[in-house]
């Protein structure tokens, strides 16, 4: 599909521009490693935080400015950077702060792979925005959980990590232990990561109740997701696999 959008353009030709300075790297492991179906272009952290600042600099986006934009990274872009920068602009964007999940429906239909899903779901919604909108968010989040997309159902972990490390609402704590209940079956590892995840994210305000759900689901949970809650709720730390560090 052509590109239309003139900010999509713009960051497009800022890419160009960042990809001469690139080291050189084995960017097919990379996006193997990512999961990723899109062309990887090996930035760094740093680039990719000028990038978004250069950006930034320029444009003062409107809301419905920064809504076209997404949408066209999400559903136009075919490299990992693109996916990457809309995830890294949206909260410097008049959209972040009434947020409307329904945006996730569409965007995660365009995610391949846990970094692009994580890049958008992990650290860009805090409880403040979840509680503040708690109706529309645990509609969405309850959807997402029963997807046929495995992108979304990852997504109704992983949006919840901030969230719970941050407040010890209820309905926070509530609907995580109900999404991971129904996903805890599943062997893919974009969930079995995922159910780890939070529920180790839930420890730091409902350590008792991890350890409870942990006791009744030692044989019904992932060994991976069990090992490294049990870890977290009893030392503070992830479990790791000392074999493997070797």
């Amino acid at each position: 599909m052509k590109i239309t959008n003139p900010y999509h353009l713009q960051l497009l030709k800022l890419i160009d521009q960042t990809k001469s300075d690139c080291k050189p790297t084995d960017t097919t492991w990379v996006q193997k490693y990512l999961g990723s179906n899109k062309t990887f272009h090996g930035f760094s952290s740093l680039q990719m935080r000028i990038l978004v600042k250069t950006f930034l600099d320029e444009n003062k986006l409107d809301k419905s400015q920064a809504i076209e934009l997404l949408n066209s990274l999400y559903q136009n872009g075919t490299t990992y950077t693109e996916i990457a920068l809309a995830a890294m602009i949206l909260p410097h964007t008049p959209l972040i702060k009434s947020f409307a999940p329904k945006y996730l429906d569409l965007w995660l239909n365009y995610t391949c792979g846990w970094a692009e899903n994580d890049v958008l779901c992990q650290s860009n919604f805090s409880s403040e925005i979840l509680l503040s909108n708690w109706n529309d968010w645990q509609k969405i989040l309850k959807e997402f959980n029963q997807s046929p997309s495995i992108n979304k159902r990852r997504a109704s972990l992983v949006l919840l990590t901030k969230s719970l490390r941050q407040s010890d609402d209820s309905r926070l704590s509530k609907i995580a232990f109900e999404n991971i209940e129904n996903l805890k079956s599943e062997k893919e590892i974009l969930i079995t990561k995922a159910v780890s995840w939070a529920l180790r994210a839930l420890v730091k305000y409902h350590r008792d109740d991890v350890l409870d759900y942990l006791e009744k689901n030692k044989n019904n949970l992932p060994k991976i997701a069990y090992r490294e809650a049990l870890s977290k709720a009893l030392t503070g730390k992830k479990y790791v696999n000392k074999s493997k560090t070797k």
